[in-house]
């Protein structure tokens, strides 16, 4: 089956069930971030107003709020961060550049209270809002439109605290967005001891062997053989 890359507009009379996914007290999150902010700082509310930037799920001038998103694994906060736009090369690999790195930080945040999200990650879960997976699979240019989806499925689960779906870019493993305005913040608590930077030889040592498997690699510093 063929599946649209461009989102359904959500049914005017419909006024659905959004399925639960309960985040229990305890899970561990990865988010990359710039070290300029702590691990658990939400990006703020702030309209995108280029159709072609912004992400999957960030408010809009109609909906503001903050917002925070995040992988359960380590491997998902980075492909969904750094893969987007990185094709193969002709030698089967992919390639990061240095600077996309710049002063950027991956840190594990531990939830301390549940969190209840909005279930996106399979086909009933996806009907259940009158979606297909366009919603999840669609890229850059058709954000516009998933955003307002978005916004349309927080006004249907007021008691929503975020949305959680499946990766496109680390098959099989969920990645989550998070609404300040929702209380999902007090949420969450960093893990001071498991923070990487990833603009340093050690970084880029460490980054290269969690991608390893993907065949996901950033060169070292010129100084290094």
């Amino acid at each position: 089956m063929t599946v649209s890359v461009i989102p359904q507009r959500p049914p005017r009379h419909l006024r659905c069930a959004p399925r639960r996914y309960l985040l229990d007290a305890g899970a561990t999150l990865w988010r990359v971030h710039s070290r300029a902010y702590d691990a658990t700082t939400f990006n703020p509310s702030g309209a995108v107003h280029d159709p072609f930037g912004g992400g999957r799920f960030d408010s809009t001038d109609a909906d503001p709020y903050g917002y925070y998103y995040a992988g359960l694994s380590d491997v998902t906060a980075l492909v969904e961060t750094f893969a987007r736009d990185t094709p193969f090369n002709d030698h089967g690999y992919r390639l990061l550049k240095r600077h996309a790195l710049k002063d950027r930080r991956i840190s594990a945040v531990r939830t301390v209270a549940p969190l209840y999200l909005v279930d996106l990650l399979d086909g009933a879960a996806l009907a259940a809002v009158a979606q297909d997976p366009a919603l999840i699979n669609a890229e850059g240019p058709a954000y516009a439109q998933t955003r307002a989806i978005g916004r349309w499925l927080r006004g249907q689960a007021l008691w929503a605290q975020g949305f959680i779906w499946p990766s496109a870019r680390d098959l099989g493993r969920p990645t989550l967005v998070l609404f300040a305005d929702r209380q999902a913040g007090p949420a969450l608590s960093p893990v001071v001891s498991r923070q990487i930077d990833l603009d340093d030889d050690p970084g880029a040592d460490w980054l290269n062997a969690t991608l390893a498997p993907l065949r996901i690699a950033v060169r070292r510093s010129p100084h290094r053989r």
